[in-house]
């Protein structure tokens, strides 16, 4: 019984987990989706390159294997496109290309033979191609496809040699050689018709020259030439005639206008003199006014001259003499105002001083005599000094005998040269300024 479960343990051990086969299942089935997309898209691409035909705008494609009726009715088993794309059905459709671009074409024809016989040596280039108008271009798949170049090229020029032979031998050297724009169209008509039988299509025709062996064209160029030549110098003739007339014509009407000029000349002249001789005696009597009035003129300028002279004279007379006397008048008495104006105030201050000094010395009683000599003490003591200021002392020399007693004295000579002024002063006024000066025993100041 307990084995059983051991060896389904191994088994189911032995197995690989079932997430993991899941997960490569998985992984294998996006890789192989990715595979099939990628050659599915190489396949459909090589069947677009294979299968798919695009139109270019110089060729066209013809479609073998699909029925189509044409414009005409016509039952056809292929078909032109001439535009656009076209998918070709494998195995059951094939495609060709057909070239439609241009083929140039140079021809060159001697001696083709035009109305009268005269043989003439054609030079033309021409431009051919395949015929893209749905009308035409079966006729050229029937005949052109899978043909060289070349072989459309060469049975184009001979299909174009064969209509200038036909254009040509209708029409006289004069038409083919005067006129080649008109011989170029019934070329391009009569080709046409060929050409759209065959599903080619001209393009364009230029004859280059026309020339014969014969000399037709030179000779009839020739004539024509005399011809002009004698026109032309006919003409020249006529025309100096009529210059000749026309000058006789033009002199004689300037000779009639030089006479009638001549004669207005003259005229014009005796009209300009009479009318000189009118504006000279206009010009005298206006002049003869002129002097007067300038006459009567200068004698009113003249008096009315000598009235202003007069004015100004009066006027320069008051301004330079009245005006400065009575100017200076005017400061004579100012400046006497003036003068008199500190002496009156010093006359009346003096008066006011005098006053107030005599009410103070009342005031003072019997001190008033040394208070006015105190008021007065530096007038007199300037008085006193100016006697002794020519007294100048320039040096002293003093003998001392050793004690120092003669420097004293000199040093002591000072206060009696005061002592000395103020004796003067009290000899002068009577008044001792000394006993003034001393103070008084018990006295506090």
């Amino acid at each position: 019984m307990m084995s059983f479960p051991l060896a389904l343990a191994s088994v189911r051990l032995d197995e690989p987990p079932p997430q993991l086969v899941s997960d490569d299942a998985r992984l294998a089935g996006v890789v192989m989706l990715a595979a099939a997309f990628v050659v599915g898209l190489l396949v459909l691409v090589w069947m677009l390159r294979q299968f798919l035909y695009i139109c270019r705008p110089n060729e066209l494609l013809v479609v073998s294997g699909k029925s189509h009726r044409t414009s005409s009715g016509e039952q056809t088993t292929f078909t032109a496109v001439l535009s656009g794309t076209h998918f070709r059905i494998p195995f059951l459709q094939t495609v060709d290309r057909m070239d439609l671009r241009l083929i140039p074409i140079e021809l060159s024809m001697p001696k083709a033979l035009s109305s009268g016989g005269i043989p003439l040596d054609i030079h033309a280039i021409a431009n051919v191609k395949i015929s893209s108008d749905p009308r035409f271009v079966y006729n050229a798949v029937e005949r052109f496809l899978n043909l060289p170049r070349e072989m459309i090229w060469q049975t184009a020029k001979q299909t174009l040699e064969g209509s200038l032979r036909d254009v040509i031998s209708q029409l006289t050297p004069e038409q083919v050689n005067q006129d080649r724009i008109e011989f170029a169209n019934q070329l391009v008509q009569v080709s046409n018709q060929i050409f759209n039988k065959m599903g080619l299509q001209l393009d364009t025709l230029k004859i280059q020259r026309v020339e014969d062996e014969a000399g037709y064209l030179v000779n009839l160029g020739r004539a024509q030439i005399a011809a002009a030549v004698r026109d032309a110098e006919n003409a020249e003739n006529q025309a100096n005639q009529e210059i000749s007339q026309q000058e006789a014509a033009a002199r004689q009407l300037a000779e009639v206008a030089q006479k009638d000029a001549e004669i207005g000349v003259a005229q014009k002249r005796n009209q300009l003199r009479q009318i000189v001789g009118q504006l000279e005696g206009q010009a005298q009597a206006v002049e003869r006014e002129a002097q007067a009035s300038t006459e009567q003129a200068r004698a009113e300028a003249e008096q009315e001259l000598q009235t202003v002279r007069k004015d100004l004279n009066q006027r320069k007379l008051h301004a330079e003499v009245v005006l400065p006397a009575e100017a200076d008048q005017k400061a004579q008495l100012l400046l006497a105002e003036g003068l008199a104006a500190p002496r009156r105030e010093q006359g009346l201050a003096a008066a006011e001083a005098m006053r107030v000094l005599t009410e103070a010395l009342q005031a003072a009683g019997p001190n008033a005599r040394e208070l006015f000599v105190l008021s007065q003490l530096d007038a007199l003591v300037a008085q006193v000094a100016d006697k002794v200021k020519d007294l100048s002392v320039r040096e002293i020399h003093i003998v001392d005998s050793g004690d120092g007693s003669s420097l004293a004295q000199v040093a002591a000579a000072y206060p009696a040269i005061v002592t000395e002024v103020l004796s003067t002063l009290k000899g002068l006024t009577g008044v001792d300024i000394k006993n003034l000066l001393t103070p008084v025993e018990g006295d506090k100041r």
